[in-house]
């Protein structure tokens, strides 16, 4: 049965392969490479809830290798995202207390972004126009898209977050955020282009992210 654990369990390994692709041999990236894929395993596996600690905690491991130990170009949010959602699981005592730990880290995560997006370059449109001039597979539409469009655009992904963010308190909300996520997550991976890896870390947020927001919504079994 697929859970939300399981799921991160596999996004635990997708970013083993990206610490294997991207960072030179060394012996952090080798211990956070062995841990990632040890932890990853261990959750798809299913392990019981004891056995599970030892999982979560090398999936920590891995992550904080990663983030604190290996070149710049490797330490991204997606990264420390995943290191607290593996640092809450070790340290709930129980199923009920990680799914409180994880309902605060993705209002966290989203209220945030949102903030950050709460300044005049990005609500007057020009940081999205930047971004769509620069999209790859031929979807540099900044010439032909209305200023009132890019604005409109820009206030709907600040709306979308603040939506995520009270998603997992507001019951009449998991449905459309469930769904906002996928969304949300699923429409930033083609702007990484002909860069795979960029790529592969954006599946690492973004299942990162919808797993958290399934399992808070009781979409998935945590």
């Amino acid at each position: 049965m697929l859970t939300a654990t399981r799921l991160l369990g596999a996004v635990a390994v997708l970013k083993a392969v990206d610490v294997v692709l991207r960072a030179p041999v060394s012996a952090p990236a080798v211990l956070s490479a062995v841990a990632l894929v040890a932890g990853g395993a261990g959750l798809v596996a299913g392990l019981d809830a004891r056995r599970s600690r030892f999982a979560w905690a090398a999936v920590l491991l891995g992550a904080a290798l990663s983030a604190v130990d290996l070149p710049l170009d490797l330490r991204r949010q997606h990264v420390v995202l995943l290191g607290l959602v593996a640092l809450a699981a070790l340290v709930a005592r129980d199923d009920g207390e990680r799914l409180l730990l994880w309902r605060v880290q993705v209002s966290a995560l989203y209220a945030v972004a949102a903030l950050a997006k709460l300044n005049e370059p990005y609500l007057a449109g020009t940081v999205l126009g930047a971004a769509v001039a620069d999209a790859p597979f031929g979807l540099g539409l900044v010439g032909v898209l209305p200023l009132p469009v890019l604005v409109l655009a820009s206030l709907g992904l600040v709306a979308a977050e603040v939506l995520l963010a009270l998603t997992p308190w507001v019951r009449r909300l998991h449905a459309v955020g469930l769904l906002t996520a996928v969304g949300f997550h699923a429409a930033a991976v083609p702007l990484a282009g002909f860069e795979p890896l960029v790529a592969l870390r954006l599946v690492v947020f973004g299942g990162t992210a919808v797993a958290l927001v399934a399992a808070v919504t009781g979409r998935l079994k945590a």
